[in-house]
């Protein structure tokens, strides 16, 4: 029997440049720390790539990118923008990020009556798959999922999504929680860096993400961006289980625009305690 396979719904692509390039290399720094796994790129241009463990970057560039603006996006820190034609008249290379600061918004679950509750896909179709497509192995992919928690005050206890790869034994994924705007990811909501080393053994995996006091009130999209590993060369590194209906989410490079699919949804949720 044929698997169907949704390459279309998690494929992330190479952006190829033609004629002469510009490759910007550089660290990105907090004071002198460096940080690692940034987010780099140009938006709405599908140009990107993302910084290694050390905070350091390599990114080539058409020439008609020059009167582009870069952009550096790290959980926990500000933005910063600064134009090509300034990094590369002034040779800039280093680039350094500062702190957000953050108002939490009070959000209170009544223990007296609170339950633990699973919100998403908690099943797997055993013939389809979301294929993660790595053909740039310096940049990210990313899947998000919409939750839908009624709109209710809810503790993010963790969360799941069924893994395989037959190429590779683990990889790092980055979990993120972003607003839900008309349907599509929007804004970060928790500026928290939940990187995790995750099994690629067929099955289930569990993310425990009490540690990180995540608190909820209204619906919300659960983001899974594989960092890159400059050691995985392979295209077709891993896949996501799947079931048939219903919307996907997709992202193809750091900082590019999220593109939303029909026909099939990726097995995850969250377990909340409300």
């Amino acid at each position: 029997m044929n698997r169907f396979i949704l390459a279309a719904a998690f494929a992330l692509s190479a952006i190829t440049a033609f004629g002469q390039t510009i490759v910007l290399k550089g660290n990105v720094l907090h004071g002198k720390e460096p940080i690692p796994y940034v987010n780099i790129g140009i938006k709405k241009k599908g140009i990107g790539t993302a910084a290694t463990i050390n905070g350091t970057f390599t990114l080539s560039l058409p020439q008609t990118s020059l009167t582009d603006t870069l952009t550096f996006s790290a959980v926990g820190f500000n933005e910063l923008s600064v134009p090509i034609k300034t990094i590369v008249n002034d040779r800039l290379a280093e680039f350094k990020l500062t702190e957000k600061t953050t108002s939490l918004r009070e959000v209170v679950v009544k223990s007296k009556s609170a339950k633990i509750k699973k919100f998403g896909t908690t099943l797997r179709h055993p013939f389809i798959y979301g294929v993660s497509h790595n053909s740039d192995t310096n940049d990210i992919s990313e899947f998000a999922k919409l939750i839908e928690i009624n709109n209710k005050p809810s503790d993010v206890l963790s969360t799941s999504l069924y893994l395989t790869s037959s190429k590779i034994d683990s990889a790092n994924m980055r979990i993120n929680f972003y607003r839900n705007v008309d349907g599509m990811p929007g804004e970060r909501i928790a500026e928290k860096s939940i990187i995790k080393r995750l099994p690629l053994k067929e099955g289930w995996v569990t993310v425990n993400l009490q540690d990180y006091n995540i608190t909820v009130d209204e619906d919300f999209f659960i983001g899974f961006e594989y960092l890159p590993d400059p050691s995985h060369k392979e295209k077709y590194l891993f896949a996501f289980g799947a079931v048939f209906g219903g919307s996907y989410f997709t992202r193809k490079v750091s900082l590019g625009e999220w593109n939303k699919g029909v026909g099939g949804k990726l097995s995850a949720y969250v377990t909340v305690r409300q």
